[in-house]
């Protein structure tokens, strides 16, 4: 398959591709893997199998026996995966500064009116959360 360019997640393009299924269906077999991202481009199973081991090695899978084969399932959620990539982000590229974030976020990306009232609820129920958590 060649060489694997990183991911969004650190990851390379195949143990992305991995996990973006694990995450979809729960859990799965190294055969059922194999034939869905076969689905789309030849793919050995062999090479799901070490994608997948790799995986388990690097804390994102774990397994357990179910007759002969092993059946995978995620350790890290999508959410909680994202939320360590903005927290990396953030701090290698914002100097941890969520304003520079934001701001760079609206220039780069214009909203609507009604996604910036979105973000405007979303921060008034920070405040909220977070004045309830501190009585």
């Amino acid at each position: 398959m060649g060489a694997e360019r990183s991911g969004p997640h650190g990851l390379g393009s195949l143990q992305t591709q991995v996990m973006e299924y694990i995450w979809e269906v729960g859990e799965a077999t190294v055969s059922q893997v194999a034939e869905h991202l076969g689905r789309t481009k030849p793919v050995m199973y062999t090479t799901i199998l070490a994608a997948m081991q790799r995986l388990e090695r690097k804390g994102w899978l774990v397994h357990r026996a179910a007759g002969r084969a092993y059946v995978y399932r995620a350790v890290r959620s999508r959410e909680a995966a994202a939320g360590g990539l903005l927290l990396t982000l953030l701090e290698r590229v914002f100097q941890g500064d969520p304003r520079q974030l934001v701001n760079q976020l609206l220039d780069q990306h214009p909203m609507s009116d009604a996604e910036l009232a979105e973000l405007r609820r979303l921060i008034d129920d920070y405040r909220r959360r977070k004045k309830h958590a501190q009585e």
